[in-house]
């Protein structure tokens, strides 16, 4: 005749439960939590499934683990997302050079790889950056919700995140760029290739440094320049062109105004008054023929007369009270 089970088989089954549930407690703290972080870590980071996020980011933490939630994959078309993947990836590696285990991890999951988290955490901006700060611990803050990061204020570069990681996990770790050899070799082949090309043409070049004539020209352009106004109009920006009584109008009175077509035409006259100057000291001497000599110096002479005449007449046009004149 079988007996009913007694007290001892009571005890015993629910010590067995009480066992049963310590194991299963055990298995999800902190230690446990911070072993499979260690074993799944890698130098940019872990990469996290639906499953992973839970794990690493349900209390209790006695860690800081910084999560990022993107997008990478092509036909998401996140520009955004591939470009702060490489500066998060950066910061992780940074950490991973003086890493303290059990103190700051980093995460990244991909909506490829947790559709689910998306979901739960109504996620519909990325990227997004979420702290999980420790919940036991000497660094406990106390509460178990996320911070989030703010990249709309902060930015994407890993210098920023590298300020706040600093701050929030309280560590200290430099951030370290790869050298970028691609670059500084496009700078070295430029130079090398600008070098050779100098070298090439370096007596071509020494010939036009030496032209007076270039000299000449170049100084003579640069002076015409200046006094027709040029940089005053890029100074304050005037009009082309002015109206008064619904008629056009090329000159704005008075001396603190003007127009740009006002300025371009002092140029043209400028210009040319200078080119019958220079043409009546450089072109009339080597002019063999008496006569022909006579002509060409009473001709530029009174083109010059004529210009400037031209150049009086606009500056009274300007300011009625301006005094001089010379031919009309």
């Amino acid at each position: 005749m079988m007996r009913p089970p007694g007290r001892l088989a009571y005890l015993a089954g629910f010590l067995f439960a009480v066992a049963l549930l310590a194991g299963g407690c055990n298995a999800y703290s902190s230690a446990y939590k911070v072993k499979r972080l260690e074993e799944k870590s890698s130098r940019n980071g872990l990469k996290l499934n639906a499953e992973d996020f839970d794990l690493f980011t349900e209390a209790p933490r006695n860690y800081s683990f910084f999560v990022t939630l993107t997008a990478l994959a092509p036909e998401m078309g996140c520009a955004p997302c591939r470009q702060f993947d490489s500066e998060f990836k950066l910061v992780a590696s940074s950490w991973g050079r003086v890493a303290v285990p059990g103190k700051l991890y980093f995460g990244t999951v991909d909506f490829s790889d947790g559709r689910e988290v998306f979901q739960k955490l109504h996620v519909t901006n990325v990227p997004m950056v979420l702290h999980f700060p420790p919940t036991e611990g000497p660094d406990a803050t106390g509460s178990d919700q996320y911070e989030l990061y703010d990249l709309n204020r902060r930015g994407l570069s890993a210098e920023a995140l590298v300020e706040h990681v600093e701050k929030a996990a309280h560590v200290k770790f430099p951030l370290r760029r790869p050298i970028n050899f691609a670059y500084y070799a496009t700078v070295a082949i430029s130079i090398l290739g600008l070098l050779a090309l100098l070298k090439l043409v370096a007596g071509h070049l020494l010939v036009l440094v030496q032209n007076r004539k270039i000299w000449s020209t170049a100084v003579i352009g640069w002076t015409i320049l200046m006094c027709s106004g040029h940089m005053w109009n890029s100074i304050r920006g005037p009009p082309y062109t002015g109206v008064r009584n619904n008629r056009p109008e090329i000159v704005a009175p008075g001396f603190q105004n003007q127009f740009i077509l006002e300025s371009q035409i002092v140029g043209l006259l400028y210009a040319a008054a200078a080119v019958m100057f220079v043409a009546l000291v450089k072109k009339t001497p080597g002019i063999s023929d008496p006569a022909m000599q006579r002509t060409a110096v009473l001709g530029f002479v009174f083109g010059f007369i004529v210009l400037y005449s031209f150049l009086l007449r606009f500056f009274r046009l300007k300011n009625g009270s301006y005094p001089f004149k010379l031919l009309f």
